[in-house]
């Protein structure tokens, strides 16, 4: 397959500045000085999982190059994972000396994914995926964290419209309304149930959005995980359960992943 240059250089470039923001949001107390401690932590966290991230997009964009489907499929997962987590950057982390960074790494993420995909040529992709036994589990997979995950935030905030206050995890960050929920229930979970049914239907959409979306379940999970650890390590409440629960959508999304891929031609 062929990816445009100059599409791959938007993410080499998405990557350097990834590279900076996140060291500097390691390393510099100033970048979310103006945030309550728990949303301080969970920036921390998101930085480091960030780092991890860059690697694999500068691996993945060199095999890219090469023309590799495989590499092309983890290409798009990071950069689906960085659209993510960079929306929260910008929108819900206070206005600090990287705005404009956060600002720039959310539109290159953004054009370099549409611009790859507005190069695909679907036809000639139908072979690579003709045949792949993994499809209805990860089909079952997707169906079932997706549903999972509705059910969880759809409680919290119902709830909380039902009596009439404000979410607890709102209230802890100190933001107008939690970007979590409003990401997952507006784009990703509906992605990850419709990616679920296509993929049950062996549709070639399916197969094409299934690659990414494992992928970004690793990272958003490794991610999840590690807010968790770096908020307990500074003495806050941590569930053993949930940090359990989260650890193992880490596995399999990275068992699933990699037998994904082999099986793409």
């Amino acid at each position: 397959m062929k990816i445009s240059k100059i599409v791959l250089w938007l993410s080499v470039i998405d990557a350097f500045l990834v590279l900076l923001a996140s060291a500097s949001g390691i390393l510099f107390k100033s970048i979310y000085a103006r945030e309550t401690p728990s949303w301080a932590l969970q920036g921390i966290a998101q930085d480091i999982v960030n780092l991890i991230a860059v690697v694999v997009l500068c691996i993945a964009a060199y095999f890219v190059n090469k023309g590799s489907i495989k590499a092309f499929l983890v290409w798009s997962g990071v950069l689906l994972y960085l659209l993510y987590s960079y929306s929260i950057y910008a929108f819900d982390v206070h206005f600090n000396s990287l705005f404009l960074v956060y600002v720039a790494i959310l539109g290159l993420s953004f054009y370099a994914l549409v611009g790859s995909v507005i190069q695909l040529r679907f036809n000639d992709l139908q072979t690579s995926f003709s045949v792949n036994p993994l499809a209805k589990v990860v089909s079952v997979f997707f169906l079932m964290l997706g549903l999972v995950f509705f059910l969880l935030w759809l409680r919290e905030d119902v709830t909380a419209l039902v009596n009439g206050v404000i979410p607890p995890s709102v209230t802890e960050a100190n933001l107008p309304t939690n970007p979590v929920h409003i990401l997952d229930i507006g784009f990703y979970l509906p992605a990850m149930l419709i990616t679920g049914v296509l993929l049950w239907r062996k549709n070639l959409l399916g197969f094409l959005l299934a690659g990414p979306l494992l992928v970004f379940c690793v990272l958003m999970g490794t991610a999840i995980l590690d807010i968790f650890l770096v908020t307990g390590s500074q003495g806050s409440a941590t569930n053993v359960g949930i940090e359990a629960f989260i650890a193992l959508i880490i596995v399999v999304s990275l068992v699933l992943s990699v037998l994904f891929l082999r099986k793409v031609k």
